[in-house]
């Protein structure tokens, strides 16, 4: 028997305590021995980051130790066993919410439906298909008392555990029939008459299959193994353990909603039914009567297979469930009880033309009474007027409109109003868009348009602001502002929103493309990257050419340089934060993003992840408390702590729980990395190109407008102006003023040409992680002079009391000469003006490509997508992509900073790349997190609360209205209960136009129009 440290989960404890008290150790030997403490900050932050990665990496590389299992024998039984029990919990609990049982089912009599929709009699088995009725229920024939039914067919009484294992039967309804309640109380009846070993009945929405593109078994192994989670688990080096259940028989698929799938595909599906499924195999499958027609006319029917038609209730039936559901007033003189229903049934008994007769013909409807008048406080007796109901159209749009009230009547008539609107809002958006999934993450089409294209810069912007919290905290948040101008600021701030939004609209790709990029290995197609291209080169040279033309280059050009007014800001923020959706657009992130979870699969990724998470979190929390703590608090250093402790912590929650992450896209081990390496290299070929490419244009074009709007200087020499004094000695040009000049004066270290800020203008970055000698003074110039040589301007102050000078760059002390001055001393030829400012855009241009390289190839590696139609919950898919937005905002922000150490360490600060570099890493993970799916749910759910269409706990919401009947679940998403009640609540007054009363729709080829129509208890029989 092994013991203690042998258990592999002892031993990764063992790990993590080890490594959690040497981090502490590290902390205190850096923090008391340490000089310098922003330095041992980043020290602790890079050793942790490195102990996440080197986890994940080995990890990965050595793949997952967690034994396969077997695919026959003990594990195969074991796994049908438990997909057994799962099935049967599911649809128990939903059978349960629906009220299927209570008091009792409803039964629904069906017959054969033409024959030309069905296979040959002789290669139909015989027996029982259907559930039948419970023992001792009552009415086990129609209304007439026949219990008969046609020869050859199935017996409606037969015990389904003498029943062959191999039926197989079609099931044809319209809308409001009950297919689906029927599709569930067969897969209950089958599992209740279930041997041990036997094949398991499993429910498969067929609107998330594509017959054109995907094999039917591989549709059916990847739906199990999603909604399955345990199957997804490898079986062998080919199959999961859902395929090895599929191949072996051990699946009977119950196909709900064939009519969901687009017309052109039906034909094709049956085909491939017939063609991989085997003919013994058991199947059911639920359609629309005249979608099942069309497909046998162009196609085939179903091998094997009885075709059986629901027929519509006799009032009969109908009026006994609904006695027999409604709450007693009192019992009469025989004994009888006395409910609501009770003068009405007699009415529609003596008047069976009446239109509330013939709307309680369909299970739908006679749900919806039961609903609306359980209650002993409402009458139904006004439906029998014919004035107020002249039709059965009135009748059914009365008791759709009525049931959400109903629905919701036990919590308080204000609860119910609001229920009502908050849900008619959802109609609404649903019947605009054509579609009856209701999706957390398409929330977003509620919001006005100029909103949602805004909404992600600010809710980046927001989200900055937070994180800068630290560094108010840390007083220094002074020192991280390059700007004091308050007009300046704010017009920094709108045009960072505006390059967003025109990013979000042209810079990422489409929904069709995301999605491909996130399925492939390709990311983005080649014609998109060049419209990246081409749109990126376009605008950054009009931007560039903006701000050249507004500010005054002649001096030379600097990042974080002090600009002429607002308007360069302005373009320059544009400029900024385009670059984020160019990255996210090259790494694949759509425009309309859909959720995604992360790569972990197996115990050793999860516990890699935990063990990677808690380095970092603890890392980044002791280099925080460092800086805020000590003396020398930096508040870069804080920064840098507080986002590694906010990407450890997402990380390691990620590999604490499961999240719905294992499903069938999940990559094999040692795959992160290989996508890791590929993304990167891709993403830094195409940033590198785009980024070069518009950096070239903007800086050619900044150059050229600079050229042409240095206007001819008049001759200044030997002339005094506003206390200038101008001169011209040897070729050399110069300024020279004796007033005091003060302002800052910014040292980046290592015998660099500092930079001065003239007035109350301060230097940004003044210190710097791993940069000990950078820091800021203040000077105060008792003479200061420029001196130019053929245009080339150098600014000499003198900061002391003796005649010594200090050569400084003059870009920012370009504001205290007169606009004579500027042009007399800039003259020059155009190759100066080239040359001064064309290398720091090169530059930056390359730096560019090696961070949207970074980003894509942490999108690339720690991206899966989530299967959106089978999803566990909405709530669980939710949570999934929270976590993993976190997380991968959390990677990026830190992996791009760390490629900016270089940048940041370049001697000299040359081009202020300094000030380039501290400003990328972490707005791009606050872009990642705002362009997700869950940041978009944000800012909807954000919008829809305040302008008080929706709650703030919408899922909260949302789930209650699926307690109580009004919505069911559809994987990661919402359904209204029935189409007719989304159109009742969307109030399109044409209700009778979308499912006609009888159940014949106007668009029944409309793949996003499902046939939600299962509500009703019920229980079925043949005739």
């Amino acid at each position: 028997m092994r013991t203690g440290l042998h258990n592999a989960q002892a031993r990764r404890r063992m790990w993590f305590a080890v490594c959690a008290v040497a981090l502490a150790a590290l902390a205190a030997i850096l923090r008391f021995w340490w000089q310098d403490s922003a330095t041992a900050g980043v020290l602790l932050t890079a050793l942790g980051a490195f102990m996440s990665v080197a986890a994940l990496m080995a990890d990965v590389l050595r793949g997952d130790t967690t034994p396969r299992p077997d695919g026959d024998g003990a594990h195969r039984r074991r796994a049908v066993e438990a997909l057994a029990e799962a099935v049967r919990d599911q649809w128990a609990a939903e059978a349960r919410l629906r009220r299927l049982q209570d008091p009792a089912p409803l039964e629904v009599d069906w017959s054969l439906a033409d024959r030309r929709l069905a296979d040959h009699p002789y290669n139909i088995p015989p027996g029982a298909v259907l559930p039948h009725p419970r023992t001792g229920d009552n009415t086990a024939g129609d209304a007439s008392g026949n219990t008969g039914g046609d020869a050859g067919t199935a017996d409606p009484t037969a015990d389904p555990a003498t029943a062959p294992p191999n039926p197989r039967v079609v099931v044809l309804g319209e809308p409001g029939s009950g297919k689906s309640v029927l599709a569930m109380r067969y897969v209950l009846d089958r599992l209740a008459a279930r041997q041990e070993g036997g094949p398991v009945p499993v429910i498969l929405p067929l609107a998330s299959w594509d017959p054109l593109r995907s094999p039917l078994r591989d549709w059916l192994a990847a739906r199990l193994a999603a909604d399955y989670r345990p199957l997804a688990a490898q079986a062998d080096d080919r199959r999961t353990l859902a395929r090895v259940l599929v191949d072996t028989g051990l699946v009977a698929p119950v196909l709900d909603g064939f009519d969901e799938l687009p017309r052109p595909a039906r034909a094709t599906a049956v085909r491939r039914i017939n063609a991989e499924l085997d003919p013994g195999a058991p199947l059911m499958l639920t359609s629309r009567g005249d979608a099942w027609a069309a497909a046998v006319d162009e196609g085939d029917v179903l091998t094997a297979a009885e075709v059986v038609e629901l027929r519509p209730l006799d009032l009969v039936r109908a009026g006994a469930h609904l006695e027999r559901s409604a709450r007693p007033l009192g019992v009469t003189a025989d004994g009888v009880p006395h409910t609501v229903w009770t003068p009405v049934l007699r009415k529609l008994a003596e008047r069976p033309d009446l239109p509330l007769a013939k709307a309680l013909t369909t299970p739908l409807m006679v749900a919806l009474a039961r609903t609306v008048y359980g209650d002993t406080s409402r009458d139904p007796a006004p439906l029998l007027d014919p004035r107020r109901f002249p039709t059965v159209a009135a009748v059914e749009g009365h008791l759709l409109e009525a049931f959400v009230p109903a629905a919701f009547a036990d919590a308080g008539p204000r609860a119910a109003a609001d229920a009502t609107r908050r849900l008619t809002v959802l109609a609404r958006g649903l019947h605009r868009r054509g579609t009856g999934r209701l999706a957390w993450w398409e929330l977003e089409s509620l919001v006005p348009r100029t909103l949602a294209l805004y909404a992600p810069g600010l809710l980046a912007l927001a989200v900055l602001s937070l994180l800068l919290l630290p560094v108010t905290l840390a007083r220094a948040a002074d020192d991280l502002a390059g700007l004091e101008d308050v007009l300046s600021l704010v017009a920094l701030l709108i045009g960072q929103t505006l390059g967003f939004a025109f990013g979000v609209r042209y810079l990422l790709p489409s929904g069709r493309r995301g999605q491909r990029a996130r399925r492939g290995t390709d990311g983005p197609d080649r014609g998109f990257l060049r419209r990246q291209a081409f749109v990126t080169t376009g605008v950054s040279a009009l931007m560039w050419a903006g701000f050249a033309y507004f500010d005054d280059l002649r001096f030379g050009f600097r990042f974080g340089g002090v600009t002429d007014g607002w308007l360069p800001d302005l373009f320059g923020g544009f400029l900024f934060s385009q670059l984020f959706t160019l990255f996210l657009g090259i790494a694949g992130l759509s425009r309309r993003p859909t959720p995604l979870g992360l790569p972990w699969s197996g115990h050793m990724s999860r516990a890699a992840a935990r063990l990677g998470g808690a380095a970092l979190a603890a890392a980044g929390t002791v280099t925080a408390g460092i800086a805020l703590l000590g003396r020398e608090g930096n508040p870069w250093t804080v920064l840098l702590g507080t986002t590694c402790a906010a990407a450890g912590t997402a990380l390691m929650v990620s590999g604490t729980s499961r999240g719905g992450q294992d499903g069938a896209h999940t990559p094999r081990a040692g795959r992160i990395a290989r996508r890791f390496v590929t993304g990167t290299v891709r993403g830094t070929a195409a940033a590198m190109l785009i980024g070069v490419a518009s950096c070239t244009a903007g800086g050619f074009a900044a150059v050229g407008v600079t050229a042409l709007k240095s206007r001819a200087a008049a001759d200044l020499a030997d002339r005094e102006i506003g206390g200038w004094y101008f001169s011209e000695r040897a070729g050399v040009r110069s300024a020279v003023t004796e007033r005091t000049l003060r302002g800052g004066l910014l040292l980046p270290g290592d015998g660099a040409r500092p930079v001065a800020f003239a007035g109350t203008a301060r230097p940004p970055n003044c210190t710097m992680p791993l940069l000990p000698r950078r820091r800021c003074v203040d000077f105060v110039s008792r003479r200061t002079v420029f001196e130019s040589r053929g245009g080339d301007v150098v600014a000499l102050i003198t900061p002391g009391a003796g005649p010594d000078t200090t050569a400084v760059h003059p870009s920012n002390l370009r504001s205290v000469l007169p606009d004579e001055g500027r042009d007399w001393l800039t003259r020059g030829p155009a190759a100066g003006v080239l040359a001064r400012d064309l290398p720091p855009v090169l530059v930056a241009g390359l730096l560019i490509g090696v961070v949207g390289g970074c980003v894509c190839g942490v999108y690339r590696a720690l991206s899966v997508p989530s299967d959106l139609m089978r999803a566990a919950s909405p709530g669980l898919s939710l949570r999934t992509d929270r976590t993993a937005s976190l997380t991968r905002g959390g990677m990026v922000a830190l992996i791009v900073a760390c490629v900016c150490v270089p940048v940041v360490a370049t001697p000299g600060d040359w081009g202020g790349l300094v000030h380039l570099g501290t400003q990328l890493w972490l707005p791009l993970g606050t872009a990642a997190l705002a362009l997700s799916a869950w940041g978009r749910f944000l800012v909807a759910r954000a919008w829809l609360a305040v302008t008080g269409r929706l709650p703030w706990r919408l899922m909260a919401f949302l789930d209650e209205a699926h307690q109580r009947g009004v919505l069911r679940q559809s994987g990661a998403g919402f359904e209204f209960r029935h189409l007719r009640l989304q159109a009742q609540l969307a109030a399109t007054g044409r209700t009778a136009d979308v499912v006609s009363a009888r159940g014949t729709p106007d668009e029944p080829d409309a793949p996003n129009a499902p046939d939600m129509d299962e509500d009703s208890d019920l229980h079925h029989r043949t005739r």
